[in-house]
């Protein structure tokens, strides 16, 4: 404490060199901090906008998934249903033209295919073996396998290089025939009855395709 006239007064504070230096040095340390973008800031800013980026995409996504789907379900829906009247279906084959109509009061298989299509060969020597050695035999039996967007070249050379397949093959260069049962899809089977009604109708080939084919056929040939 020190006196002026007579009043005490607390002595001035005085700061040495280096105390002045330390204490500008934290002012401008806080400065700067105060100044300074926090680096969450930009973190979070940066994860919203990857966020929304993400959100807008997936709703996106959830409003146009059902019309792709859609649209694939429409392109190999069939045009045709069980107990319907089998299309009136006329091509040309290896063994000489083939109509639906000439097979009438017989019990009919046809299937497209294509010599391109996976599924289809993995099929054919399935219905080779259960269905066309099984019936070939009764005179109330048919079966044609009729090859789409093919031609005669390319179905007869496919025959050539497949000589265990003894079953009618025919071609549908121009999808004439196929148009009438669908857009899309193969291999597709129909059985159709001695009345000229489809009792099986399947896309695909399926483990258990061939046994339903059997199936049909066996009831559709023990039925007048």
């Amino acid at each position: 404490m020190w006196q002026k006239g007579g009043e005490a007064s607390p002595r001035p504070r005085r700061f040495s060199r280096n105390g002045r230096n330390d204490l500008r040095q934290r002012r401008q340390a806080r400065e700067r901090l105060s100044f300074r973008k926090p680096l969450s800031s930009g973190i979070n800013k940066g994860m919203k906008l990857r966020l929304s980026l993400l959100l807008s995409s997936l709703a996106l996504l959830i409003f146009t998934l059902p019309a792709w789907s859609q649209k694939g379900a429409d392109e190999f829906a069939s045009r045709t249903k069980v107990g319907d009247k089998m299309p009136a279906i006329a091509v040309e084959g290896a063994s000489g033209p083939f109509s639906l109509a000439a097979e009438k009061g017989k019990v009919v298989v046809v299937n497209f295919w294509a010599t391109w299509c996976g599924p289809c060969q993995a099929e054919m020597p399935e219905l080779e073996k259960q269905i066309w050695q099984k019936y070939k035999s009764s005179p109330g039996f048919a079966l044609i396998a009729i090859a789409r967007e093919q031609d005669k070249e390319t179905v007869l050379k496919f025959q050539r290089t497949h000589p265990n397949l003894t079953f009618p093959l025919a071609w549908d260069p121009k999808r004439s025939a196929y148009a009438l049962f669908a857009s899309a899809g193969i291999p597709r089977t129909y059985v159709v009855d001695r009345h000229g009604i489809i009792v099986y109708q399947g896309v695909g080939a399926d483990a258990g395709a061939i046994d339903k084919i059997d199936r049909a056929i066996q009831k559709a040939l023990t039925q007048k």
